[in-house]
Protein backbone atom coordinates (compact mmCIF):
# COMPACT_ATOMS: atom_id res chain seq x y z
CA UNK A 1 0.00 0.00 0.00
CA UNK A 2 1.78 3.32 -0.94
CA UNK A 3 1.51 6.18 1.08
CA UNK A 4 -1.46 8.54 0.85
CA UNK A 5 -2.88 11.80 1.75
CA UNK A 6 -5.39 11.28 4.20
CA UNK A 7 -8.37 14.23 3.14
CA UNK A 8 -11.16 15.46 4.80
CA UNK A 9 -12.48 16.05 1.28
CA UNK A 10 -12.22 12.64 0.14
CA UNK A 11 -16.01 12.49 -0.88
CA UNK A 12 -15.74 15.49 -3.23
CA UNK A 13 -12.80 14.25 -4.42
CA UNK A 14 -14.36 10.78 -5.56
CA UNK A 15 -17.73 12.53 -7.03
CA UNK A 16 -15.12 14.39 -9.45
CA UNK A 17 -13.00 11.40 -10.23
CA UNK A 18 -16.62 9.38 -11.18
CA UNK A 19 -17.60 12.66 -13.01
CA UNK A 20 -14.29 13.11 -14.88
CA UNK A 21 -13.96 9.12 -15.82
CA UNK A 22 -17.48 9.32 -17.16
CA UNK A 23 -16.89 12.13 -19.45
CA UNK A 24 -18.34 14.82 -17.84
CA UNK A 25 -17.74 18.12 -15.85
CA UNK A 26 -14.67 20.43 -16.38
CA UNK A 27 -12.19 18.05 -18.76
CA UNK A 28 -8.57 19.05 -19.61
CA UNK A 29 -8.39 20.59 -23.02
CA UNK A 30 -6.77 18.38 -25.71
CA UNK A 31 -8.06 15.40 -23.59
CA UNK A 32 -8.62 12.01 -25.75
CA UNK A 33 -12.28 11.12 -25.95
CA UNK A 34 -11.07 8.15 -23.55
CA UNK A 35 -9.50 7.48 -20.87
CA UNK A 36 -8.62 5.38 -17.54
CA UNK A 37 -8.73 7.73 -14.54
CA UNK A 38 -6.05 6.80 -11.60
CA UNK A 39 -6.85 8.94 -8.24
CA UNK A 40 -2.91 9.27 -7.43
CA UNK A 41 -2.20 8.58 -3.88
CA UNK A 42 -1.52 12.45 -3.50
CA UNK A 43 -5.59 12.57 -5.01
CA UNK A 44 -4.29 13.92 -7.86
CA UNK A 45 -5.93 12.85 -11.80
CA UNK A 46 -3.53 10.92 -14.16
CA UNK A 47 -5.22 10.51 -17.38
CA UNK A 48 -4.01 7.24 -19.32
CA UNK A 49 -5.71 7.51 -22.77
CA UNK A 50 -7.19 4.78 -24.70
CA UNK A 51 -6.96 3.81 -28.01
CA UNK A 52 -8.88 6.27 -30.81
CA UNK A 53 -12.33 5.60 -31.62
CA UNK A 54 -12.46 2.83 -34.22
CA UNK A 55 -8.27 1.93 -33.85
CA UNK A 56 -8.37 -1.06 -31.65
CA UNK A 57 -8.92 -4.76 -33.29
CA UNK A 58 -12.37 -6.32 -34.03
CA UNK A 59 -11.24 -9.28 -31.92
CA UNK A 60 -10.38 -6.59 -29.04
CA UNK A 61 -13.57 -5.13 -29.27
CA UNK A 62 -15.90 -8.43 -28.78
CA UNK A 63 -13.74 -9.24 -26.47
CA UNK A 64 -13.84 -6.35 -23.96
CA UNK A 65 -17.86 -6.45 -24.91
CA UNK A 66 -18.22 -9.91 -23.93
CA UNK A 67 -16.90 -8.86 -20.39
CA UNK A 68 -18.79 -6.22 -19.77
CA UNK A 69 -21.70 -5.33 -22.10
CA UNK A 70 -21.31 -1.69 -23.89
CA UNK A 71 -24.93 -1.33 -24.00
CA UNK A 72 -25.10 0.38 -20.51
CA UNK A 73 -22.38 2.49 -19.78
CA UNK A 74 -20.88 1.43 -16.09
CA UNK A 75 -18.93 2.67 -13.38
CA UNK A 76 -15.83 0.66 -12.65
CA UNK A 77 -13.82 1.21 -9.71
CA UNK A 78 -10.44 -0.43 -9.77
CA UNK A 79 -8.04 -1.18 -6.84
CA UNK A 80 -4.56 -1.52 -7.96
CA UNK A 81 -1.08 0.09 -7.06
CA UNK A 82 -1.00 3.84 -8.18
CA UNK A 83 2.27 5.25 -7.00
CA UNK A 84 2.28 7.73 -9.86
CA UNK A 85 6.48 7.37 -10.36
CA UNK A 86 6.54 3.87 -10.93
CA UNK A 87 3.40 4.27 -13.46
CA UNK A 88 5.56 6.84 -15.35
CA UNK A 89 8.22 4.47 -15.02
CA UNK A 90 6.20 1.72 -16.40
CA UNK A 91 2.53 1.02 -16.87
CA UNK A 92 3.06 -2.00 -16.15
CA UNK A 93 2.72 -1.50 -12.42
CA UNK A 94 -1.10 -1.77 -12.72
CA UNK A 95 -1.04 -5.39 -14.88
CA UNK A 96 -4.21 -5.53 -16.45
CA UNK A 97 -4.35 -1.96 -17.46
CA UNK A 98 -4.69 -3.00 -21.02
CA UNK A 99 -8.21 -4.36 -20.34
CA UNK A 100 -9.28 -1.34 -18.20
CA UNK A 101 -7.97 0.37 -21.16
CA UNK A 102 -10.28 -1.60 -23.47
CA UNK A 103 -13.16 -1.07 -21.34
CA UNK A 104 -12.92 3.20 -21.35
CA UNK A 105 -12.85 2.32 -24.92
CA UNK A 106 -16.03 0.37 -24.89
CA UNK A 107 -17.42 3.19 -22.93
CA UNK A 108 -17.11 2.44 -19.70
CA UNK A 109 -16.02 5.40 -16.82
CA UNK A 110 -12.92 3.57 -15.56
CA UNK A 111 -10.95 4.84 -12.35
CA UNK A 112 -8.21 3.65 -10.50
CA UNK A 113 -7.19 4.26 -6.86
CA UNK A 114 -5.05 2.13 -4.42
CA UNK A 115 -7.83 1.01 -2.08
CA UNK A 116 -6.39 2.74 1.29
CA UNK A 117 -8.88 2.66 4.16
CA UNK A 118 -9.02 6.32 4.19
CA UNK A 119 -10.62 5.92 0.79
CA UNK A 120 -12.36 2.39 0.30
CA UNK A 121 -15.72 3.85 0.44
CA UNK A 122 -15.51 6.94 -1.45
CA UNK A 123 -13.55 5.07 -4.31
CA UNK A 124 -16.07 2.13 -4.58
CA UNK A 125 -18.91 4.48 -3.89
CA UNK A 126 -21.68 4.00 -7.07
CA UNK A 127 -19.49 1.85 -8.71
CA UNK A 128 -21.03 -1.03 -11.00
CA UNK A 129 -18.14 -3.03 -10.74
CA UNK A 130 -15.00 -3.36 -8.31
CA UNK A 131 -12.26 -4.77 -9.95
CA UNK A 132 -9.54 -5.52 -7.53
CA UNK A 133 -5.30 -6.21 -8.42
CA UNK A 134 -5.20 -10.00 -6.57
CA UNK A 135 -1.30 -8.04 -5.27
CA UNK A 136 -3.22 -5.53 -3.54
CA UNK A 137 -5.51 -7.54 -1.67
CA UNK A 138 -3.38 -8.45 1.59
CA UNK A 139 -2.62 -4.38 1.97
CA UNK A 140 -6.47 -3.83 2.17
CA UNK A 141 -8.71 -3.58 5.36
CA UNK A 142 -10.18 -7.08 6.45
CA UNK A 143 -13.36 -6.12 5.66
CA UNK A 144 -13.35 -4.43 2.30
CA UNK A 145 -15.05 -6.61 0.63
CA UNK A 146 -18.29 -5.69 3.02
CA UNK A 147 -17.58 -2.02 2.44
CA UNK A 148 -17.16 -1.94 -1.04
CA UNK A 149 -20.59 -4.24 -1.57
CA UNK A 150 -22.00 -1.49 0.87
CA UNK A 151 -21.54 1.43 -0.87
CA UNK A 152 -22.39 0.05 -4.58
CA UNK A 153 -25.97 -0.33 -5.99
CA UNK A 154 -25.73 -3.66 -7.19
CA UNK A 155 -21.99 -5.16 -6.22
CA UNK A 156 -20.20 -6.93 -8.61
CA UNK A 157 -16.47 -7.71 -6.87
CA UNK A 158 -13.67 -9.30 -9.14
CA UNK A 159 -10.26 -10.22 -8.08
CA UNK A 160 -7.63 -10.22 -10.78
CA UNK A 161 -5.49 -13.46 -10.80
CA UNK A 162 -1.93 -12.11 -11.59
CA UNK A 163 -1.08 -15.57 -12.18
CA UNK A 164 -3.71 -16.57 -14.50
CA UNK A 165 -4.88 -13.16 -16.10
CA UNK A 166 -8.45 -13.89 -15.26
CA UNK A 167 -11.30 -12.42 -13.44
CA UNK A 168 -12.68 -14.56 -9.80
CA UNK A 169 -15.92 -12.70 -8.58
CA UNK A 170 -16.21 -12.48 -4.88
CA UNK A 171 -19.42 -13.99 -3.43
Amino acid sequence: MPEVDVRTDIEEIFDKARETAAGEGELVPDMPERYVLIVTPGRMFMFQPCAPPGSMPEQEVISMRGMFSPEASRNVAVIAYNDPLQLIESLHTIPFLGMLLGLAYIGHAVWVFEGHSSALAAGCRDADVLIVDGGMVPYLQPDWVSVAAGVMPKPQIYVHDRATYSLNRVA
